[in-house]
């Protein structure tokens, strides 16, 4: 087993193996977007199949998003402590035990338990893959960071249509179990091709105290803005935000946090393209969510005819990240990641005056193409200024935290939609007579991620060059 230094030597002498690792971790992160947006479009034919009602449904996102989002940081300390490589494998072993839990699932709790093992090893499988091709990649990093983006949103791409196609011919089962043999593949290439070891020489140890604070914070503030407006909602968020508090005050005081936030915050680079990052994923996920509802229930559509509408955006950002990755190793990533912001703005401005009943599917396809122009155009900019502006020692960390903020968009986001679904629908199941109010949340959401999408403009606009920690 070759150490830190001397697989850093052989992967700068070796353009083969890196371009193998490039393969491996490309086809890695196409996983886990193409498992979870090829369970969007199944999630009608899972309420009825498991008799769950809306706010049943909305968990089934929700819940793979909240244990990714617990797991990321700790994912990342683990991986500059025990090795990359090593964090790589056992989370795709565990995604892969997780995978087939949720195919067998007769229950929408036990449904919920493997989505919450998934949600756990995704986090230990994407954090590790950015900070493994960071690592490989002194020179072209952005490039290389374009075809991973490119990967992922490649799996955005195939997941509504596979999900619809081998939802209709083969039940809602098959969602989760399509994956499987790719990342069986996927395990044996990493184990047999993928030389060497990354770890960093002066990593913390894993801040246990600061991960269970962060977590009860995190549950509590989510479970509470689900459930709004139940009594109950605000002894969640008061739970809630009383541990985020006392996280924040935690990661000031000890010697060894879980984040340390006066580094994250002082560095200015860094910590406003979090901020842009978390605003933008805010804008578009959960109204993904609930245009694959829009579409199947006000517009009467399959899941395959839903899927190839919303693959739209997923073909766009497929063939844009990898120019804007190159685009961002040769000009300031700052201009493309807020031109993308100002895509993102547009196509939401143009579906807040048009959403409805019968707005024509070709003008909600244009919507589409112009949030994919904007994700395709700030994804790898903003992670390739992101990764740029730390050391070293610091990428596992670095990763985890930029994919923190993409989870926490993504949180945010289907925490929006959850709480518009409970207000107006509540705990009744999507029938017909529920379609006018199901319109109602697509409305309000639209609205509110136009407010996200100007947010993250602000953000990246605002960001000056990047600079060394």
């Amino acid at each position: 087993m070759l150490d830190s230094q001397q697989t850093e030597r052989y992967y700068q002498d070796n353009p083969t193996a890196r371009t193998v690792v490039l393969i491996i971790v490309c086809i890695s992160s196409f996983l886990t977007p193409v498992s979870l947006s090829g369970s969007f479009v199944a999630v009608p034919a899972i309420s009825e199949d498991l008799h769950v009602n809306a706010v049943y449904a909305s968990w089934i996102p929700a819940s793979f998003l909240l244990s990714n989002l617990l797991m990321m940081l700790p994912a990342g300390r683990l991986a500059d402590q025990y090795g990359r490589k090593r964090i790589f494998l056992i989370g795709g072993v565990l995604f892969s035990i997780g995978s087939l839990i949720a195919g067998f699932s007769q229950t929408i709790e036990m449904l919920l338990f493997s989505r919450v093992v998934q949600g756990i090893s995704s986090a230990m499988f994407f954090t590790t893959g950015m900070a493994i091709i960071t690592s490989v990649f002194q020179q072209g990093r952005g490039a290389a960071l374009g075809w991973l983006v490119s990967s992922i949103y490649l799996g955005l791409t195939c997941g509504p249509l596979l999900g619809g196609w081998v939802t209709e011919h083969f039940g809602w089962q098959s969602v989760f179990w399509f994956p499987l043999p790719l990342t069986l593949i996927i395990l044996v290439l990493a184990m047999l091709m993928m030389k060497g070891e990354w770890r960093s020489a002066q990593a913390d140890r894993l801040d246990f105290i600061g991960t269970l604070y962060m977590a009860i914070g995190m549950t509590g503030t989510f479970i509470g803005l689900s459930v709004l407006p139940d009594w109950k909602a605000w002894l969640w968020l008061a739970l809630g935000l009383a541990f985020i508090a006392i996280f924040i005050r935690h990661c000031y005081t000890v010697p060894s946090p879980l984040v340390r936030l006066n580094l994250v915050l002082g560095n200015k680079p860094f910590s406003r393209a979090l901020a842009a990052s978390i605003m933008v994923y805010a804008s578009n996920y959960g109204l993904i969510f609930l245009l694959s509802l829009y579409l199947q229930y006000n517009r009467g559509m399959t899941p395959i005819q839903a899927g190839q509408v919303l693959m739209v955006q997923a073909v766009v950002m497929t063939l844009l990240a990898p120019l804007a990755g190159r685009l961002s190793d040769r000009y300031r990533p700052r201009l493309l990641a807020t031109l993308g912001c100002l895509a993102m703005v547009a196509g939401l401005a143009l579906l807040v005056f048009t959403v409805g009943p019968t707005t024509p599917i070709w003008l909600i396809v244009i919507c589409l193409m112009a949030f994919g122009v904007g994700f395709g155009m700030f994804s790898t900019p903003n992670s390739n200024s992101v990764l740029g502006s730390v050391p070293p020692e610091r990428l596992g960390m670095s990763s985890a935290l930029l994919n923190l903020s993409r989870l926490l968009g993504q949180m945010l986001g289907t925490a929006v939609t959850t709480l518009l679904m409970s207000i107006m629908i509540g705990q009744a199941k999507i029938t017909p007579e529920h379609y006018a109010d199901l319109m109602e949340v697509v409305r309000w959401a639209v609205g509110l991620s136009l407010v996200f999408a100007l947010a993250a403009a602000y953000f990246s606009k605002e960001r000056p060059v990047a600079a060394t920690a």
